[in-house]
């Protein structure tokens, strides 16, 4: 999911730039890495059941939303990188990053529930810390009374 986003802004980027000034190895390098990346969103869940001091339910539902992130992750690759999309004109740019915000929307949709009943499960010190990635203080908590 996190390398959704980077590709969708990178997307948009490349959409709105005319042709004459694309850089095909740019714009080739994007999809190579968006197509080819070995990275499972799942990585972090034992760092993450340990920061926050989860028990075994709140295990099961933190695993419940690791999983669900993957399979929307697999899913998001397969709809992408199925067809080598046409960056070499603005219309192909266009229905590229069409087709990365449809697959993130969709990335979206199918981990909301599942990071909701994770974060129910939350009391409020687990919720912050996982809200802040474990920080504490930092420069806009006096804003938001934290």
């Amino acid at each position: 999911m996190r390398s959704i986003l980077p590709a969708v802004l990178a997307g948009l980027a490349v959409a709105a730039t005319p042709a004459s000034a694309q850089n095909a190895w740019l714009a080739s390098k994007m999809v190579e890495g968006l197509c080819s990346s070995k990275a499972a969103p799942g990585d972090n869940v034992d760092r993450t059941a340990k920061r926050l001091n989860l028990t075994d339910a709140q295990k099961t539902a933190l695993k419940d939303l690791s999983d669900a992130s993957a399979a929307s992750a697999a899913s998001a690759k397969t709809a992408l990188c199925d067809a080598k999309p046409d960056l070499t004109t603005s219309p192909g740019r266009l229905e590229f990053s069409e087709k990365i915000t449809q697959a993130q929307l969709d990335s979206l949709k199918a981990i909301e529930p599942k990071l909701q009943a994770f974060y129910a499960t939350l009391d409020d010190k687990q919720k912050h810390a996982f809200d802040t990635g474990g920080r504490v203080g930092g420069f806009f908590s006096s804003w938001f009374g934290r």
